[in-house]
């Protein structure tokens, strides 16, 4: 985040070479959101990646301690206040209304990915061979 609000243009590079703009308003949201301090561990795009292998419209959050927190916040959760920050346990899974929620805040400020491992594939994982 630090970097970015000093670009002209800040944008990130997508994994197909094409170019993706965050849009300025978002930038300057975080930048408000999140104190000063945590301004360098928050890396954007947050990915929020599509979960087959944990069942239907799971979704985990790709990203840090900070990320989570602020995804959290997004979504509402009240309790949750910059000061307790320490003390929070991370929740990294969300259901897909959280993330319709969060990509209608922040759409240029996250990214959707997919984890093409299904759930018949990580319970597989899990049986013991003989």
């Amino acid at each position: 985040l630090v970097d970015l609000l000093k670009e002209e243009n800040p944008h990130y590079v997508t994994r197909s070479g094409e170019k993706s703009v965050f849009k300025g308003e978002e930038l300057e949201w975080l930048s408000k959101e999140v104190p000063k301090k945590l301004h360098e561990f928050i890396r954007l795009p947050i990915v929020l990646l599509r979960r087959l292998d944990q069942g239907q419209g799971i979704h985990s959050i790709s990203g840090n301690k900070t990320e989570l927190f602020v995804i959290h916040k997004i979504l509402g959760y009240d309790d949750l206040v910059w000061e307790n920050f320490a003390a929070w346990k991370p929740v990294d899974h969300l259901a897909r209304p959280q993330v319709q929620i969060i990509r209608q805040k922040l759409p240029s400020t996250t990214s959707l990915g997919i984890v093409f491992t299904t759930l018949k594939d990580s319970r597989k994982n899990m049986t013991p061979e003989n």
